[in-house]
């Protein structure tokens, strides 16, 4: 039997691949269609690219060749890093609720709406989905006596008409149809979505109906979809290796650490002669001893003519190993490490590192967060669940001082109008001043009563 170096096994690969795609193509013609190459192009986006020509590292390292929202999710649910890295921006750009002005009318109706289904948690749940998977929809259930496959007619009563609104991860959400027409205004948007109850991501294991959704029912979220599509990039894509290293470094480690502490032992013969002679003690001391092992009550146990000696092993430290996946995990989602896993270094996270995150979750805000209050409130004038009207979405400024960052600018101003009085200068900042950076309200001057003595003249006047 021939054997293959690395590179001629990726040599055979390829031929195998395209092999593969030639026979896909009508009558085995060797043009093959593109359609077919551009699927399978996308089948194993993100997969080993072959680019070092004596290594397939995918298979030596055991990374997957592609990637699936089935990876992503059980890599988010079982691993607390990419948990993180997942839910750290939704949780800091939905930490303060956006605030929406449509005029008296549009406000009060959206206030009665908000109370009921809590549209702004409904949007952090849709936003934490989206990053798992390349999309995640809300599905709006409404009172229209239609199937959900049917479209949405005419305009609905206001906001009780609006039964529940259901955010749901891309597994659960499934693209059955899309418009292929290059000319239809729709052109690669979904026409109908598959609902699937019991796949990944659904919490209630009860549930596993099946039904299609007509889009018209839903709102579509993707960060990354950047191309009018509803396809993004998931969070953990570019990472995935990174997280793989390091779950078997700290895996790794426990194992090593487990089995270290087991104390194996090593038992020797004083009299190696005598182990043909009494074979038959020998496997009833192996029996014993399985189940010495087995019994971690048992502190002790006979050892006939052996001598017990515990192998002792040291183990590396997995720090560097495990910092370096952590490094590319935080470049890999924008996160500095400080704010991934806390306290590093024997520091909590720097200003600069807190600072610059807080820039990009308000940067967040202002594009992705916006996009995503107009998409649903733009769905419930469309379809009369909210008043006609031209509505600003403002959101609360993250980067702006903390109470006790205020307190503390507060101190310092009135430190350098100290310093500047004790020097003989004039003190910068008023007392006013002080108290606005301090986040207090400007104190109220009561009105002085009038002491101006009456005129002496009127009085004898009048007399």
């Amino acid at each position: 039997m021939k054997t293959y170096n690395q590179a001629e096994l990726n040599a055979v690969v390829h031929q195998s691949v395209e092999s593969a795609l030639t026979g896909m193509a009508p009558h085995g013609n060797a043009s093959v269609d593109q359609g077919i190459r551009k699927r399978f192009a996308s089948a194993i986006s993100g997969g080993y690219d072959f680019a070092d020509t004596l290594h397939n590292i995918y298979i030596d390292y055991g990374y997957p060749a592609t990637l699936s929202f089935f990876n992503f999710w059980n890599m988010y649910r079982r691993f607390g890093i990419a948990r993180r890295a997942v839910e750290l921006y939704p949780d800091q750009t939905w930490l303060d609720d956006p605030i929406v002005d449509g005029g008296e009318q549009f406000n009060r109706e959206f206030e009665r709406l908000n109370m009921r289904l809590g549209v702004w948690r409904r949007l952090k749940g849709q936003d934490t989905r989206q990053r798992v998977g390349r999309y995640a929809g809300m599905f709006m259930r409404v009172r229209d006596n239609l199937s959900p496959e049917k479209p949405i007619e005419g305009t609905l009563p206001g906001v009780g008409a609006l039964v529940d609104m259901i955010p749901l991860y891309e597994s659960q959400l499934d693209v059955s149809t899309t418009e292929d027409d290059p000319t239809a205004d729709s052109f690669g948007m979904p026409t109908m979505y598959q609902f699937n109850g019991g796949n990944v991501g659904n919490r209630n294991e009860k549930n596993g109906a099946s039904f299609r959704i007509h889009p018209s029912r839903i709102v579509i979220a993707s960060e990354d979809s950047d191309n009018s599509g509803i396809y993004g990039i998931p969070t953990l894509e570019s990472v995935y290796n990174s997280l793989m290293d390091l779950r078997k470094v700290l895996g790794g480690g426990g194992e090593g650490f487990y089995k270290n502490a087991a104390q194996n032992i090593v038992f020797n013969l004083q009299d190696g002669a005598s182990a043909k002679s009494n074979k038959d003690l020998l496997n009833k001391f192996n029996e014993q001893y399985d189940e010495f092992s087995q019994n971690r009550s048992r502190r002790a146990m006979w050892t006939p003519g052996m001598d017990a000696k515990t192998l002792d092993s040291s183990l590396i430290s997995p720090k560097d190993f495990a910092d370096a996946s952590l490094m590319d995990i935080a470049a890999g989602v924008s996160t500095p490490t400080t704010l991934l896993v806390g306290n590093q270094t024997g520091r909590l996270a720097g200003d600069q590192d807190t600072r610059g995150f807080l820039s990009q979750v308000q940067a967040r805000r202002l594009d992705f967060g916006t996009d995503m209050v107009r998409a649903q409130l733009d769905w419930f004038i469309r379809w009369g669940i909210l008043p006609a009207a031209e509505y600003d979405v403002e959101w609360p400024d993250a980067l702006a001082p903390s109470k006790e960052e205020k307190l503390a600018n507060a101190g310092r101003m009135a430190d350098v109008n100290q310093k500047q009085f004790l020097s003989g200068g004039d003190v910068p900042f008023t007392g006013e001043e002080i108290r606005e950076e301090a986040g207090f309200d400007p104190e109220e001057m009561e009105d002085l009563p009038d002491e101006t003595p009456p005129d002496e003249g009127d009085e004898n006047d009048e007399a």
